[in-house]
């Protein structure tokens, strides 16, 4: 089943449930429907069908749900060419896909229909039940090398979409825009489950109000906007949100700030692009450790050494995943899908181990892997410890190159507001904890550089030591 049947299914059985809701409109899943169907006709008058890898540059965010649903009605191919993007960067994108046709928000007024009710319109597909034949392109986030592009079918998107079944009975609202992959999946997902899309307005609102008038029920948030979230003025007042985030490490410190401070109802997600939600931390699992959770219905998971073999419980090693909806290649890109892609499995790249509970904790990135003399170094490791300490809000570790010693450890931090540490007391803070796997430098920043969804940029960090 494709997501054009779904929705029809939707239509049918929850006709009156509220599909979208935005501040300048609002639809129910008959009329979501109904606006999705027209939309599709007139793309398939103007030529878009299953020949097509269809470009979608389209910022409104309710129109751009919309669009890709009936790009996908049609047969068609998508992908997210985003505004926020360099023009160069959208074209390079676009070349590697092998797009035929884009769709910019300039266009998209010549194919939206959101006139619903009156005479019913025709039926789509004419002719018959199309296929779910469309593939949905969706690139990584590049935050250690290039950039891939990974091919989803719609079945893989929705077995995805299967393993959130909570979003049925929620009303979501994402801070960040539909033109990042991670929110159109999940604003695909809601969809699938029939839940509610709520789309925060253009410019500066007033969060905690907005959520209040349209009865939000889930928030989700990415690293960055945690510390944003704490500081509100009446945050206090949405003690009864489910809140969720992911994307980036989120130390103790600060879930523990918004189990205080906002809501104890707090999910820390462990994902990737090629797979989609791999875990799940909830409100009680929370702990010093940073740990993520179980893995999520259908999803198995394992941690290995080099050679591929099982670890005991508790050693830290490479994690490798398989379930359904997961990705089986990147697109032109042999050696990588050779790297990632073994033998049915996935390996994300990322390190960890599983502790008490059988709960996941990440350990940083294969890549990231710090060796200081043939010792190895968990860069997680050092950023848990300095992020206890009071004055600390970010930490970034990462490896400097030496010719003598293979790799120094060494450190970035953010400090909270109006605290004057130094970075050598920080050095002895740190070093009373790890001993020889201290950070032998530590800078402090005022940000860390970091790519659109919010993953920090450890290669251009390393440019700030050098």
């Amino acid at each position: 089943m494709g997501f054009f049947a779904k929705l029809a299914a939707h239509a049918t059985n929850k006709m009156a449930h509220p599909a979208i809701i935005s501040e300048r409109l609002s639809l129910t899943y008959g009329e979501l429907f109904d606006c999705v169907k027209k939309t599709a006709l007139n793309l398939d008058a103007a030529g878009f069908g299953p020949s097509e890898v269809v470009g979608i540059c389209i910022e409104d965010e309710v129109d751009h749900v919309i669009i890709s649903l009936a790009l996908l009605a049609t047969g068609a191919s998508i992908i997210t060419l985003p505004g926020h993007d360099a023009p160069q960067l959208r074209t390079s994108l676009a070349h590697r896909v092998s797009v035929t046709r884009i769709i910019e928000s300039s266009d998209a007024h010549n194919f939206l229909d959101y006139r619903c009710g009156g005479s019913p319109s025709p039926v789509f597909p004419p002719g018959g039940q199309i296929a779910a034949a469309s593939v949905l392109y969706f690139r990584t986030s590049g935050t250690t090398g290039d950039v891939n592009v990974v091919p989803f079918s719609e079945a893989q998107v929705a077995a995805q979409a299967d393993r959130h079944r909570e979003y049925a009975g929620e009303r979501l609202l994402r801070l960040a825009s539909i033109e990042h992959n991670n929110s159109k999946r999940h604003r695909l997902y809601c969809v699938w489950q029939g839940g509610t899309n709520v789309f925060k307005p253009r410019g500066k609102f007033d969060l905690v109000q907005f959520v209040l008038q349209h009865r939000v029920s889930c928030l989700d948030i990415s690293r960055m906007h945690a510390s944003d979230l704490i500081a509100l003025n009446k945050v206090g007042k949405l003690s009864g949100l489910k809140i969720r985030t992911g994307g980036s490490a989120v130390p103790y410190a600060v879930r523990r700030a918004i189990q205080e401070k906002v809501t104890t109802n707090l999910y820390v997600r462990y994902a990737a692009t090629e797979c989609g939600a791999i875990s799940m931390a909830g409100p009680g699992d929370h702990d010093e450790a940073g740990a993520v959770g179980i893995p999520l219905d259908g999803v198995e998971l394992q941690i290995v050494n080099d050679q591929g073999s099982r670890l005991p419980l508790g050693e830290r090693g490479e994690i490798r995943i398989r379930a359904e909806g997961v990705a089986s290649t990147y697109l032109n890109s042999p050696s990588d899908t050779s790297k990632r892609f073994r033998d049915g499995w996935f390996y994300p790249g990322d390190l960890g181990h599983i502790h008490a509970g059988g709960q996941l904790v990440l350990d940083g990135r294969t890549d990231d892997m710090i060796i200081l003399n043939g010792l190895n170094i968990f860069p997680a490791e050092i950023e848990r410890v300095l992020e206890t300490h009071p004055d600390v809000d970010c930490v970034a570790a990462l490896g400097l190159p030496s010719q003598v010693h293979g790799q120094i450890p060494v450190a970035a931090v953010i400090l909270k507001a109006g605290v004057s540490v130094t970075t050598v007391e920080l050095r002895c803070f740190a070093r009373a904890s790890l001993g020889l796997r201290a950070p032998r430098r530590i800078i402090v920043l005022d940000s860390f550089p970091r790519n659109s969804q919010g993953k920090v940029l450890k290669r251009e960090l390393l440019k700030l030591f050098q």
